[in-house]
């Protein structure tokens, strides 16, 4: 197995994973308790990220909660997506990425 085609473990609750041409990743997971969708850089110092709120009233049935979920992660993802087209900054070696 040669270097590109190494697996790699994606941390738990990862819902999604963006390589950026530096190396690091944007990685997208929800937050069930807060009905929060996060994208999160991976690159050192780097520090974007980007918290999208689903959340919606407290009497919202699941299907409710489900359709604002599935409305705002295309969103997030194309959000994402573009930051990993742009970043630059590298892991630092031998952290996780």
């Amino acid at each position: 197995m040669n270097a590109s085609q190494k697996v790699t473990v994606w941390p738990a609750g990862v819902l999604a994973r963006f390589l950026t041409d530096a190396g690091a990743t944007v990685d997208l997971s929800y937050e069930a308790l807060s009905g929060t969708i996060v994208a999160a850089c991976t690159g050192e110092l780097c520090g974007w990220a980007e918290r999208t709120d689903t959340r919606g009233l407290c009497t919202d049935t699941p299907e409710q909660e489900r359709a604002r979920f599935e409305e705002w992660l295309p969103v997030t993802k194309k959000r994402a997506q573009t930051h990993a087209e742009h970043c630059r900054l590298m892991t630092r070696p031998g952290s996780a990425a």
